[in-house]
Formats: C-alpha cells, sequence, structure tokens
C-alpha cells in the first residue's frame, strides 16, 4: 500500500525534531531502518527549511519594529531645536524668540 502524499517529509521532521543533533547523513540512516528512503540531501534540505521559517518571522518582526519607531507627538528632533536655537541667536535670545513666536500665534489666530 503506498504511502500518502508528504509522508517521507514529514518522516524527516519528526526525525529531525526527535534528534536535532544528528547529522543529515546519520537521519538518513536512521530513516532507511525505518523503510524510509530519504537521502542525506534531502535532510539537509528539509532541515534548512525549517530553520529559516523562524528565521523570516523574526526578520519580519524585526523590520516592523525598525520601520515604524513609536515617537511622542511632542517629541522634538534634534534638526528642529538647531533651527530653535538658530532663530533665538537671530533674534536676541531665548526671551526675545518667545515674544515672537507669541505675537505670531496671537497673528494667527
Amino acid at each position: 500500500m503506498p504511502r500518502p502524499a508528504g509522508a517521507k517529509t514529514q518522516a524527516v521532521r519528526k526525525a529531525l525534531s526527535d534528534n536535532p543533533r544528528k547529522s543529515p547523513k546519520e537521519i538518513s540512516e536512521l530513516l532507511k531502518k525505518q523503510g524510509v528512503d530519504a537521502t542525506a540531501s534531502y535532510v539537509s534540505t528539509i532541515k534548512s527549511k525549517m530553520k529559516g521559517k523562524g528565521k523570516r518571522r523574526k526578520k519580519a518582526v524585526a523590520a516592523a519594529a525598525a520601520v515604524a519607531p513609536v515617537v511622542p507627538k511632542d517629541a522634538v528632533s534634534v534638526a528642529l531645536l538647531c533651527k530653535a536655537k538658530k532663530l533665538a541667536r537671530e533674534l536676541g535670545g531665548v526671551q526675545q524668540a518667545q515674544a515672537a513666536i507669541a505675537a505670531l500665534a496671537r497673528l494667527l489666530d
């Protein structure tokens, strides 16, 4: 009676999870004793695919965290602080710059 589709892959995955420290060649020999014809290269391919899935998820999570950093609404960038410093220097000090900004706010309201 033929095995169901994917039975060899499932057998390789089970053998790999039961024996994580064994090499693909050793897993292949173990499976041959059980009647599953799986070469060492096939076992190696399945093993690499099993490892790859976890790495992709970790990379995706890390990429999502890196792309969208959480920044508070009232956060001020270094570039804006440099511009404010330059404005304060041009107006003669921080108090004069604050007065100019307050006057501007009254004009915009």
